[in-house]
């Protein structure tokens, strides 16, 4: 795996690929391969959905999924194939309907690891200030806490590591298992979430082990190395193996006459 060379201090890793349709889909493959995220510029900004349509046709991505979470009767609202993300004060939603930063997490709440394996964000308009996107190259710190600390890494691939719980209020749901694994090809895969929806089953493993890693992780998320910035301006998505890496958001700042406005989609297969 490619992504396990990267280093995210490189400024060229985050600098934006033209996408113009099937022609320049390699480009961003490449681009996904080596940094396990690529930011497309769209060369010619249109309706957002069409834009989200031909992303998805050049590079394989088939039909959006739908998190477990959503397909629930009280999720409902929230179970569309495209999420608007912007602020809203009469919305619950923890995460799409707050200015606030997110910690670090993997989409797809209930879903068993490496379900959902790439996400888009795509910007319609940005924030006034801040809401940059954060990425944690977190299955290549875990592969370096193998090798330092083998019995930590082992507790983090326990099936009852982790519990995750929604934090959408009155939707009492959640789901436990290994924070990370290993995928039909051989390749780490994550589950790595560090935020109020996460319960930590110390026991894990053996004594202390757990504790050791979850404290190598958070030292990791603020390395250069493995930590990523990345704005994103109109006309621009974000692509990124949500199985592979771990995600946060900086909290921002609306302009009073324009909220900040991204578009989510989620999708079960790999960039091809």
């Amino acid at each position: 795996m490619q992504q396990s060379q990267t280093d995210f201090r490189d400024p060229s890793c985050a600098e934006p690929v033209g996408f113009a349709g099937r022609d320049t889909a390699g480009h961003l493959l490449q681009r996904l391969e080596q940094h396990g995220f690529v930011v497309a510029a769209i060369d010619d900004p249109g309706p957002p959905d069409a834009q989200m349509v031909a992303l998805s046709a050049a590079l394989g991505l088939g039909d959006p999924y739908i998190p477990a979470l959503y397909r629930h009767a009280e999720t409902v609202n929230y179970s569309a194939s495209y999420s608007h993300i912007l602020s809203n004060p009469h919305d619950q939603h923890p995460g799409f309907s707050t200015t606030a930063g997110q910690d670090w997490h993997v989409d797809g709440l209930l879903d068993e690891i490496g379900t959902i394996k790439t996400t888009v964000l795509y910007c319609v308009r940005a924030a006034q200030r801040g809401g940059e996107t954060l990425l944690f190259n977190s299955v290549v710190a875990f592969a370096e806490l193998r090798e330092q600390d083998p019995a930590a890494a082992e507790a983090l691939l326990s099936p009852d590591a982790l519990t995750r719980s929604s934090t959408i209020p009155a939707i009492d749901l959640s789901a436990t298992g290994p924070v990370f694994s290993v995928d039909p090809g051989g390749n780490y895969i994550t589950r790595y979430t560090d935020n109020d929806t996460c319960t930590w089953n110390f026991s894990a493993g053996p004594a202390g082990a757990l504790r050791r890693a979850l404290d190598f992780l958070r030292v990791a998320a603020d390395n250069p190395r493995y930590q990523r910035a990345v704005l994103l301006r109109a006309g621009q998505a974000l692509i990124f193996r949500n199985d592979r890496l771990s995600h946060g958001r900086r909290s921002y700042e609306d302009s009073p006459d324009a909220r900040r406005h991204l578009i989510r989609v989620l999708y079960a297969n790999a960039p091809v």
